[in-house]
């Protein structure tokens, strides 16, 4: 029995991307709990900010801040780097059960598992699961790096911690970001003082050209750090799709910290638990339940051409150049000349209008030449332009007057005094086939 909710078009295509191991995970700092659902870094900044309190004897006003309970701890008269990173190292010693988070993520293929933790507890959760075998690494910053990813063989797991790993059994490494002035240390190494201080260029490449989405879990989105910390590893500069389940002080996202995300990379936020997140995709992925998957080649959502009759080849030419979009987004191409059989025309216009997720009018002076297109069903469709439905015009021929119509309500492509007819017909129907594909990508749907 899935989740509820959980069938809706964003999770199905989540679970095909993961099976398909073309979604890298990325956890936070939320993702790692104990028995009672607190994050362990937050019980670790309690612990050395009481240590903090015991030895100054002065009350610690940010106790759950773990990067602010480790720089007031290296503040003190003659306290070595050691001596913290001996406490870390005994905090991680006592918590050596994964998270039922963990666990979840360990049932299912993904194909590259992020991770800001410096405990072992997500290869734990591999060894205790058994569902796949892995491998690991872990980044050294201001150090060379050891280029470790030999691009996994299918059916594995890597996992990369990309703040370091605490030594458990053996003398602390140097690796563990953990003060204040190692945050921008590492923001100075992650961009490349030398390039050998940068991530391993096999694990870019795996991350740009491998990984066609990434899921989010575990990270507090009002968090300035996570910001920076998105903008230098460059996860989202190709990827195609971005999730994310809001934590800790954002799990309510305010409006300005959803758009900024929106905007800036293109999420997607889901509105669930992430435990009930994952088990949903991994119930899914092993009972075949709920509707159809895009990849079996039914799609759930419509994207309507409003055109002119004489621009049927320009639609079907920019429809072609469409197909992966429609595919990974689950979306069937329809034409509002697409009239049923003994259908009422101003009926059927009305459906196909307003059962259109993507709306997409293809400008020309014939366009304007028919009165029904350019009237009345036109601003019904600009009308309908939300956070859920996408209305974009496309320039298709020289035409004169209309560039005021859509200014303030609509995007144009490829720009409202350029027409495709103007431009290299490949180039140009590309461009804005990508134009398109990345506002229908920001889309979201009530999860």
């Amino acid at each position: 029995m899935l989740p509820p909710n959980f069938n809706t078009p964003d999770t199905r295509q989540l679970a095909q991307l993961i099976e398909n191991e073309k979604c890298a995970l990325v956890l936070g700092p939320f993702a790692n709990t104990d028995a009672s659902g607190t994050p362990l870094h937050t019980l670790l900044a309690r612990e050395i900010a009481n240590e903090v309190e015991r030895n100054t004897r002065q009350s610690f006003p940010a106790s759950d801040n773990l990067a602010l309970a480790c720089s007031a701890y290296m503040q003190q008269p003659s306290t070595p780097r050691l001596g913290l990173e001996m406490l870390v190292r005994d905090f991680y010693r006592r918590h050596q059960q994964p998270s039922e988070l963990l666990l979840e993520v360990a049932r299912l293929p993904f194909r590259l598992v992020f991770t800001t933790a410096h405990d072992d507890l997500l290869q734990k959760a591999f060894l205790e699961e058994k569902k796949r075998s892995f491998k690991d690494g872990y980044y050294r910053f201001s150090k060379t790096q050891t280029d470790d990813y030999d691009a996994t063989p299918e059916h594995w797991t890597y996992l990369y911690q990309l703040f370091g790993r605490v030594q458990l059994n053996s003398k602390p490494d140097d690796s563990l970001v953990l003060t204040q002035a190692d945050q921008l240390a590492y923001i100075d190494s992650v961009q490349g003082v030398g390039r050998e201080t940068r991530l391993p260029m096999s694990l870019q490449r795996a991350m740009q050209e491998d990984c066609e989405s990434f899921l989010f879990l575990g990270f507090d989105y009002d968090d300035w750090y996570l910001r920076v910390l998105f903008h230098i590893l460059k996860v989202s500069e190709k990827a195609k799709l971005l999730w994310a389940v809001p934590e800790g002080a954002s799990a309510n996202l305010i409006p300005e910290t959803a758009a900024y995300f929106q905007q800036q990379y293109r999420f997607s936020f889901f509105k669930k638990d992430p435990v009930a997140l994952l088990r949903g995709v991994r119930e899914y992925l092993e009972t075949g339940d709920g509707a159809p998957t895009h990849a079996s080649g039914l799609a759930s959502r419509k994207l309507l051409f409003l055109h002119a009759e004489a621009d049927t080849a320009i639609k079907n030419k920019l429809d072609r150049q469409l197909t992966m979009v429609k595919k990974t987004q689950g979306l069937e191409s329809l034409s509002i000349h697409d009239v049923l059989p003994g259908e009422d025309l101003e009926s059927a216009y009305t459906r196909l209008v307003d059962s259109a997720s993507v709306i997409v009018p293809i400008v020309s002076a014939d366009f304007f030449a028919e009165e029904k297109l350019s009237d009345g069903l036109l601003q019904r469709a600009l009308a309908r332009q939300s956070n859920s439905v996408c209305v974009a015009a496309v320039y298709a021929r020289a035409c004169e007057g209309w560039g005021e119509i859509f200014r303030g309500k609509a995007p144009v492509f490829p720009a409202e005094t350029i027409p495709l007819g103007l431009m290299q017909e490949d180039a140009a129907y590309a461009m804005v086939a990508k134009s398109l594909e990345q506002l229908i990508a920001v889309l979201s749907y009530e999860l």
